[in-house]
């Protein structure tokens, strides 16, 4: 056996077996349940502060949609917009939901002239159209130029560059529009 006397072996085994027994915890299976209840609290309460959060942020900042104007809409005015005969606030109010007269941020795309927008969620119609040819390069900023656009009734709105130089009105339209040609 090994090369161990049988005698040493069986009183090795001996020795172990008086050795007094030490005593091991072992987990209640109630224990275990509860431990496995806190955990699924802990995740739940968690989660459900996530989607509070989220809920709140979504309140918070304003609604934006690529392909609208600017990348990123300018900050919202203190006011809804500027008392009667004063002129335009510098930072323009942000296009969510937009107020007749309040000039809102804009970049209107001049590339293949001046003939559709999208503005507030819809798409508006140049009127008149200004073909590319007829775009004056010093004026336009070729793709897209910057400025306002404010709400002149519910089927209007102007354009304004930033710098106060041409208007360009446009008539609300359910026509999609077509590609730059």
């Amino acid at each position: 056996m090994n090369g161990y006397p049988e005698e040493e072996l069986r009183s090795a085994l001996r020795a172990l077996a008086d050795r007094p027994a030490v005593p091991v915890a072992v987990p209640s299976p109630d224990g275990a349940v509860r431990a496995a209840a806190r955990i699924r609290r802990r995740r739940r309460a968690a989660g459900a502060g996530l989607v509070v959060a989220v809920a709140g942020l979504a309140l918070l900042v304003p609604q934006w949609s690529p392909g609208e104007g600017s990348p990123m809409p300018a900050p919202p005015a203190a006011t809804a917009g500027p008392p009667s005969g004063q002129p335009a606030a510098t930072e323009p109010a942000v296009q969510a939901t937009p107020a007749l007269g309040v000039p809102y941020a804009h970049d209107l795309y001049v590339h293949c002239g001046i003939r559709f927008t999208k503005f507030a969620g819809r798409w508006w119609h140049a009127d008149p159209e200004l073909p590319d040819g007829t775009l004056d390069p010093a004026v336009w900023d070729n793709p897209y130029t910057a400025g306002t656009m404010t709400l002149v009734s519910a089927v209007e709105a102007r354009f304004v560059r930033h710098d106060a130089g041409p208007t360009v009105t446009f008539r609300a339209t359910e026509e999609e529009p077509p590609l730059c040609a």
